[in-house]
């Protein structure tokens, strides 16, 4: 047996030691260089997992929960029989224990004699019930897509990112950047760079649609930080986008009213006291638990961590196979 997997980033690198453990032959087709998202992930520090796996963190989508609380296990005890040793942070977030991503990559240590690097998938035949890349390297009895998506990669949607699978005829849903800050109208410039944690709410013609309290950090021209980005991931699964605002509690907690914009040093960044100083102080009062920015749009794939669409789940069975 001989299984060609495309893709070099977690889950190819994963599937090939797991392959070679087993003395399955295999080969891996990276286009680019090989884990370089695991490297990324977490700030260098690989986020390689959450311990909260509740539907409700997949939009309720059954089928995606039932794929991670089938395999969360198997993939926790693949870890530790690799010696991947890992931690959890407050907030849920599996890390490894040395807080590097490289541990991730050289615990997975995979084969680099079965990794053909910068080389680009352009379709996959089946013929025979076997399977060729790009008509030449083969037969394959198996080929794994684990290509992952464009999110960080590149600043414009590629139309073609899915090409290479046209010889089988699939549904292929638009992509959009998710877990991605937006672009907010106005002018954010005197504050840029200020980090606040707050309570962030996605709205929609005044109705809620999520709630997070977290750190969120504000742009020249919008905002960003973790759950800012949990925010866009609800707001990806929307379908109708307008009228969509951002709306912050700045303290929340504390009830106060300021009668002056002296009141505010102590209460708000310094950045944040003079950009409120162009407000009057009944508008003041009113920000501190409802700044509200409109959304103009998401940021661009290059600032996404994921992209939501591709290929149709109705397509793929339980054990992810055509």
């Amino acid at each position: 047996m001989k299984i060609a997997i495309i893709g070099g980033g977690a889950c190819g690198l994963v599937l090939g030691s797991i392959l070679e453990k087993n003395g399955i032959d295999y080969i891996i087709f990276e286009k680019s260089l090989i884990g370089r998202k695991i490297l990324a992930s977490g700030n260098g520090k690989a986020n390689i997992s959450n311990i909260n796996i509740d539907k409700k963190y997949y939009h309720n989508n059954e089928f995606a929960y039932k794929i991670v609380s089938t395999y969360y296990d198997k993939l926790m005890e693949y870890f530790k029989s690799i010696n991947l040793y890992l931690k959890t942070d407050s907030e849920g977030r599996i890390y490894p224990l040395t807080e590097s991503s490289m541990t991730v990559i050289d615990c997975i240590n995979p084969n680099k004699a079965k990794i053909i690097e910068n080389f680009s998938v352009n379709s996959i035949t089946k013929i025979n019930n076997k399977y060729y890349i790009n008509d030449v390297r083969g037969p394959y009895d198996y080929v794994v897509c684990a290509t992952g998506s464009i999110a960080s990669f590149i600043k414009k949607k590629q139309n073609n990112c899915f090409d290479y699978l046209s010889n089988f005829n699939l549904k292929i849903n638009d992509i959009i950047p998710s877990l991605v800050g937006f672009k907010c109208y106005g002018n954010f410039k005197r504050i840029f760079g200020v980090r606040v944690k707050c309570v962030a709410s996605l709205l929609q013609n005044n109705k809620q649609i999520y709630s997070e309290a977290g750190e969120i950090i504000f742009k020249q021209d919008g905002i960003s930080g973790i759950c800012i980005l949990n925010l866009s991931s609800y707001y990806a699964h929307l379908k109708d986008k307008s009228n969509c605002y951002i709306s912050l509690d700045l303290i929340p907690n504390i009830d106060v009213f300021i009668k002056n914009h002296n009141q505010l040093i102590g209460l708000v960044h310094p950045k944040l006291v003079e950009f409120f100083k162009e407000f009057k102080i009944e508008e003041v009062n009113e920000y501190l638990h409802n700044f509200v920015m409109k959304i103009d749009e998401q940021y661009d794939y290059e600032f996404a961590q994921v992209v939501s669409g591709g290929i149709d789940i109705s397509q793929i069975n339980e054990d992810l196979s055509l």
